[in-house]
């Protein structure tokens, strides 16, 4: 994927989430960011703040949109929603602790574990879906900001998913690339190949003061 004029995409995963900070499979259930997800979220906003964005975008989920609020505050941006860059939906896996996997859903986990792009969880998405509706809308918005510092709020699955893409990683790769709460992922694309700039970078808890 080449494109006439660089265009910078700022790739951030929301922060923590009320239900602590154990891993969970946090997917299309709406929670809302805990006062460390806050915090997360303003440092990396206080590390961008010389950093000039010219459009942002979340998902519709109250993670990503308080995320998006609080990377706008002090700038002349008003995020929009877009439903498409929902996090996976994780089905009858939602909410459940990482680590009791294997033993509520063995069937599950051994599909994921031998292709984690096609494993389809129970009344849920696999990444292969997940890719279906999400990277249409970024290629939309790459073709409509084109030239542009674009900044997107939103989830580790669809992140790596855009990564992934940008990247031309293979599907069963995409968990390789981590993503912790509240960093900052810019791939900047161009006239050559997709560059990937900085990867799952988290600001120290005192930067910029």
């Amino acid at each position: 994927m080449t494109y006439s004029t660089e265009t910078r995409l700022l790739i951030i995963r929301h922060g923590q989430t009320t239900d602590g900070s154990e891993p969970r499979c946090h997917g299309w259930a709406d929670l809302a960011l805990s006062d460390e997800g806050v915090k997360q979220i303003e440092r990396l906003a206080r590390y961008l703040r010389h950093q000039p964005i010219d459009a942002l975008y979340a998902s519709d989920l109250t993670r990503s949109q308080h995320s998006a609020r609080i990377l706008a505050t002090g700038r002349n941006l008003s995020p929009v929603a877009l439903p498409a860059l929902r996090e996976i939906n994780f089905g009858d896996l939602e909410g459940c602790l990482v680590d009791e996997l294997p033993q509520r859903f063995p069937a599950t986990i051994t599909a994921w574990r031998a292709n984690p792009a096609t494993c389809h969880f129970p009344n849920g998405e696999s990444f292969q879906s997940v890719k279906q509706r999400v990277l249409p809308t970024i290629e939309r918005l790459l073709a409509q900001h084109a030239g542009s510092t674009i900044a997107l709020a939103l989830h580790s699955g669809v992140n790596r998913v855009i990564l992934g893409w940008a990247l031309g990683l293979p599907d069963e790769y995409l968990v390789r690339l981590e993503q912790h709460h509240g960093c900052l992922n810019i791939v900047t694309f161009g006239p050559l190949h997709p560059r990937l700039v900085l990867h799952n970078f988290v600001p120290e808890p005192d930067h910029g003061r």
